[in-house]
């Protein structure tokens, strides 16, 4: 079954329809401190462009509309996307949550960065949108510290989203030593591991920096409930590809299993 989804995924994209839509989530907040920050590049830009390519029809959306606050260097292998007119169009664009109907997408895919901390996060409407997606059945992909952003989804029956699901998540350990940006987690309201552990996820977490780039601990896919994390920046494409193949999976093999 999997060879076959890959199959499918590698060389029929378009089968995926323009009329199947993906929802992004992006934030307004364009520091942390005295930092700059946002949404990481790296983890918007590259997901867009393979969801682009998979023929998937993409809006974004961040609580306030408009220009959605994006950081990172444009590094060489960006350049074809950030200047993609399409890609400006809808990060200069972003549709508020009220403009936002979500019985059109299959799928919500959140990218990391710091903004969301302050602006997504405690954001019901995005919340809710997200929450009715998943309900219907729809694929929720984060990468980062995308994941943050679902700690206060709460589904139709009262249980957090990510209550029993199986995810990583960035490590508290690589926020400590890494981030300069959240002052080394000191400038977060929360610790992202600590909480989704509370809210009763099945975390797996990379323990240690000798650890962060075994994938059994920082790519996972949950594919009963339909949800595909990575744990870093550099596993976005891969997030987006793993949700690739679980809509196909639906849409094309017609499985809700």
């Amino acid at each position: 079954m999997k060879t076959i989804l890959i199959y499918l995924s590698l060389f029929f994209p378009l089968c995926v329809s323009a009329q199947h839509k993906i929802l992004i989530v992006s934030t307004n907040r364009d520091s942390v401190g005295v930092e700059k920050s946002g949404t990481y590049l790296k983890e918007i830009a590259n997901p867009f462009r393979y969801f682009k390519q998979q023929g998937f029809e993409i809006d974004i959306v961040t609580p306030y509309g408009g220009q959605a606050s994006i950081y990172g260097e444009v590094t060489n292998d960006l350049m074809d996307i950030v200047s993609d007119s399409l890609y400006i169009k809808k990060v200069s664009n972003t549709l508020s949550p009220s403009e936002v109907n979500y019985k059109e997408y299959v799928a919500v895919f959140y990218p990391g960065g710091h903004g969301q901390y302050f602006d997504v996060v405690n954001d019901e409407r995005i919340a809710t949108i997200t929450s009715k997606i998943h309900e219907n059945g729809g694929v929720i992909g984060t990468a980062g510290h995308g994941v943050a952003s679902l700690i206060n989804v709460i589904l139709s029956n009262g249980e957090y989203l990510v209550k029993g699901k199986t995810i990583t998540c960035f490590p508290t350990w690589a926020e400590k030593e890494w981030m300069n940006i959240s002052g080394y987690g000191k400038y977060l309201h929360f610790d992202m591991q600590e909480v989704l552990a509370r809210r009763g996820a099945n975390l797996i977490v990379s323990p240690t920096k000798d650890t962060y780039k075994e994938k059994s601990l920082t790519m996972i896919v949950d594919e009963k409930n339909n949800m595909v994390t990575g744990a870093f920046a550099f596993n976005a494409t891969w997030v987006a590809e793993q949700m690739t193949i679980l809509i196909n999976r639906k849409y094309i093999l017609g499985s809700n299993d």
